[in-house]
Order: structure tokens, then sequence, then C-alpha cells
């Protein structure tokens, strides 16, 4: 399955690491910044369930 966070970068960084205690993460892309002034970025994970 693929999954996009959203958030601040400390946030988004908490979220995928909640998120590989429970799915098998098999790829994270590079944050990326989100449009316009906004400080939040994307961050994109490919995770299968154990």
């Amino acid at each position: 399955m693929k999954i996009r966070i959203i958030g601040l970068p400390d946030e988004v960084d908490q979220a995928a690491a909640q998120i590989a205690h429970v799915l098998t993460v098999v790829e994270t892309s590079a944050p990326y910044p989100c449009r316009g002034n906004s400080r939040q970025v994307r961050l994109y994970l490919e995770a299968r369930l154990p």
C-alpha cells in the first residue's frame, strides 16, 4: 500500500516511525516541501502488512 504523510518535518518523521512499528515499510521517499509558503512537507511510504 502507498501512504502519504503531510505535516511539519518532525511530525512526519514521528508518524513514519510509528507506522513502521505496525506495518512493514518497504520504501520511504525523501521529504518534499509542500507548495506555497507552507512549512509542511510530504513523505511517501510504501508498506505491506506484516
